[in-house]
């Protein structure tokens, strides 16, 4: 046997290895399992070939290599450019928040608020929203997962952001703007940001239909028209731990979801305020609390890409994000849309639609809504679910190829994702064959359990 070809043989079992050992640590013990399994069947094939046939060792290893830096090359090459998000400028509207599944289940029979919604604004669906408001709320008793230690987790963090959503306007801004080129402006609050503990930033300008129509979650000020009052919008997010997501639709996913939100909104109160404090009006957009449409905002800024499941992609860390806007005067240089081949992957994936148990994402083609060419959601049927188990689910973010951990292995296949479409059916092949096409069970952390 050449040496060549015994070095060969380690190298490659090693990096399989490598990706079974990571697979593991990141709790997914079928592809760990499967990869290992494979190392070991490739190891013995290899050695028992050197063995039998030690005259085509250095050839067979030569070819392999060959094969294998072909094929890398081939899924590196950047061919076949991916279709971006289609939007038309011509046909895009502003949305009324009224409309919102989280503001109409809010609403009261007997209330103005009640009358004037299903009166003249939805009528058809009242009977759909009654039905909705005599369930047990996000995390009471009576719904599926309701847990007496478990649920009060994401209930707490909610009640406790409430307290503070009224920080969002910090005030008129103090004394005159201090003199700032966009550049240095913008270096510096997505400097701070990143200090405060986001995951990435992005500025763009403020769009029309970036902002509500009409508010629509709190009685003091249901129905008042939004002002596009700003020129600039900041929007940034946070990391959702892995494990906690891939607990859904267990409590310990919609603890995390609760969880995030304070933190961006932490993070938005306190740049809205510096930006006040530099002498320009500023104000954060945080759960409970949005003038704007986040989503929107974080696919014209590049912050990720709108997906299938309804909520923007990014390129590190998929869904398993929760973002928040600062809109703002002070001036800023734009960031722009970014394209990694999400409308493709979304394409021939489906996996957050098939396993969703509402079957509320939609799992055929595209739709133009307001301008946008996408998959639209049905929220009525996703939140009747949620509050029938108790908790946000999140089995869509869970079951995304894209919500892996970005650790050394995944980071690989994301660089190839991105190059060509090729690259995209093999990595959703190799998904289901390593990950399975349903969602797999992880325990609760261990702080969750009672023991």
């Amino acid at each position: 046997m050449h040496w060549f070809y015994l070095l060969t043989g380690i190298l490659f079992t090693l990096m399989i290895l490598g990706f079974a050992i990571t697979s593991l640590v990141e709790l997914e013990k079928r592809a760990g399992f499967l990869v290992m399994i494979s190392a070991l069947v490739f190891l013995v094939i290899w050695l028992g070939i050197g063995t039998f046939f030690p005259g085509t060792s250095f050839i067979l290893a030569t070819v392999s290599w060959v094969l294998f830096l072909l094929g890398l090359l081939i899924l590196a090459l950047p061919f076949g450019k991916p279709e971006p998000l289609v939007i038309d400028p011509a046909k895009t509207a502003r949305f009324d928040e009224r409309h919102i599944m989280f503001g109409r289940a809010e609403l009261r029979e007997g209330t103005p608020q009640y009358e004037t919604y299903y009166g003249d604004l939805n009528p058809g669906m009242k009977a759909t929203d009654d039905h909705i408001r005599a369930m047990p709320e996000l995390g009471a008793e009576g719904s599926r997962y309701f847990h007496s230690l478990d649920s009060p987790y994401m209930v707490s963090v909610f009640e406790f952001i409430k307290k503070y959503r009224h920080l969002a306007e910090p005030g008129e801004p103090k004394g005159e703007p201090v003199a700032l080129t966009p550049e240095e402006s913008t270096r510096r609050l997505k400097g701070f940001a990143r200090h405060l503990g986001v995951l990435d930033v992005r500025a763009t300008r403020l769009r029309d239909y970036h902002v509500y129509s009409h508010a629509g979650r709190h009685h003091h000020d249901w129905g008042r028209k939004i002002p596009v009052k700003h020129k600039y919008a900041v929007v940034f997010s946070v990391e959702m731990d892995h494990r906690m997501v891939h607990a859904a639709p267990l409590p310990p996913a919609s603890t995390e979801t609760a969880i995030e939100y304070m933190r961006i909104a932490n993070i938005a109160i306190c740049l809205a305020t510096y930006i006040k404090n530099l002498g320009y009006a500023a104000r954060a957009h945080l759960d409970g609390n949005y003038q704007v449409l986040a989503t929107a905002i974080a696919h014209d800024s590049g912050l990720g890409e709108l997906g299938r499941l309804g909520l923007i992609i990014t390129p590190s860390h998929g869904p398993r994000v929760r973002t928040a806007v600062v809109t703002t005067d002070i001036p800023l240089v734009e960031d722009r849309p970014i394209n990694f081949g999400v409308q493709h992957f979304c394409q021939i994936c489906k996996k957050c639609a098939v396993n969703c148990p509402s079957q509320s994402i939609a799992i055929g083609e595209k739709r133009e809504v307001r301008g946008v060419s996408k998959w639209q959601s049905r929220m009525e049927s996703c939140y009747q679910f949620w509050r029938s188990i108790g908790t946000d689910c999140s089995l869509c973010l869970a079951v995304c190829p894209y919500s892996k951990p970005n650790t050394f292995c995944h980071k690989i296949m994301r660089f190839f994702i991105k190059r060509n479409p090729l690259a995209r059916k093999l990595a959703f092949v190799m998904d289901d064959l390593l990950y399975g096409k349903k969602p797999r069970h992880v325990e609760k952390p261990s702080w969750f359990s009672a023991a």
